[in-house]
């Protein structure tokens, strides 16, 4: 029986070792991405229920559009609001310009769910979601 060269057993030695510590960089940029992807969407699962609390809050939505249409710009404007189980419809009239840009970027600006929205030159009516 031949005799193995150690040369050649080192040999092999350090192959599988490179081999081995590829595959080990190669699974441990894998969980990196994965450990990435996690924290994205719990951020995203978060923001979620954070949207899904202020949306189905019917108190919220009310006490939003009310804060909003009791400041001094919007109490001369002819103002209707009606609610339903689904919708909190609201529609402000007014021939300033100005007042229905200043409605329309507050109620933009809130974490509202708007299901409708219809410009006019002299009135903003929109349909505010109560429930997802």
């Amino acid at each position: 029986m031949n005799k193995l060269n150690p040369l050649y057993i080192v040999a092999l030695f350090f192959t599988v070792l490179l081999i081995s510590f590829f595959y080990l960089d190669m699974k441990r940029s894998d969980y990196t991405l994965k450990v990435k992807k996690l924290e994205l969407l719990k951020n995203s699962s978060k923001q979620y229920v954070e949207y899904k609390s202020n949306w189905d809050n019917r108190k919220f939505v009310e006490n939003t559009i009310n804060k909003i249409l009791k400041s001094r710009s919007f109490r001369n404007q002819k103002v209707l609001k009606a609610s339903t189980a689904r919708v909190l419809k609201v529609k402000i009239e007014s021939k300033d310009k100005k007042v229905l840009n200043e409605f329309l970027n507050k109620v933009l600006n809130k974490k509202l769910l708007i299901k409708k929205l219809r410009l006019e030159k002299d009135f903003i009516s929109l349909e505010i979601g109560l429930k997802i």
